[in-house]
């Protein structure tokens, strides 16, 4: 496998990041090596990086965000930006949902130093990796996967942080029948008759 050039990990746990970019430069899989554990840190830095090759291993769970939040903004500031998910998701629904988004590989943070290498060798070969965890969890549960949007997921959250219609579209910038639209949508695809019990299944399946 060939020597890459450049790697930046984003993770809201600075302590992970900074032992997964203290492993990866170890192996000597990249010339450099930086981790960020701010959203923002992470694109002040692609905007001045310009549009050269880069790696970017990406948490799922980035506090109030969520990683497929920010990958549109990540391709739209560096369209040569090879997309890794490192994440502690089980959830078949959050990982259905990622790879609807077409990431370059799917690492578990308790990934071995042969499942980064494979990945990287994947990626080389134009396939999208999952390691053996991941590939597992799919899986266990394919059929009964059920797949919420990245908005969906952000709305999720509000309403289980006991937000009302109208300051959840207030935070959004939706207006406050698109918020129910997506309310009865969601409750729909969990089979769900109330909120709470749409709120239940979403913590089920470890969606928020």
């Amino acid at each position: 496998m060939k020597n890459l050039s450049h790697a930046v990990i984003l993770d809201d746990h600075q302590l992970f990041a900074d032992a997964f970019s203290l492993l990866l430069e170890k192996y000597q899989f990249f010339n450099l090596v930086q981790s960020f554990n701010q959203i923002g840190e992470l694109v002040d830095f692609l905007m001045s990086y310009g549009n050269q090759e880069i790696y970017i291993f990406l948490d799922y769970y980035l506090g109030e965000e969520n990683g497929l939040s920010i990958m549109s903004e990540i391709k739209r500031l560096n369209k040569k930006a090879i997309i890794i998910f490192v994440t502690s998701a089980t959830s078949p629904s959050i990982l259905q949902t990622i790879l609807k988004y077409r990431p370059s590989g799917i690492l578990s943070k308790s990934c071995s130093i042969d499942m980064i290498t494979s990945c990287l060798s994947a990626i080389d070969s134009q396939s999208i990796y999952l390691d053996h965890y991941i590939q597992n969890f799919l899986d266990v549960q394919r059929s009964t996967v059920t797949n919420f949007t990245p908005r969906e997921i952000e709305l999720l959250k509000y309403f289980a942080d006991g937000e009302s219609i109208t300051k959840t579209a207030e935070r959004t910038f939706l207006s406050p029948h698109t918020i129910i639209a997506h309310r009865r949508k969601m409750m729909a695809k969990a089979h769900c008759n109330s909120i709470g019990q749409l709120i239940k299944f979403a913590r089920d399946h470890e969606l928020i």
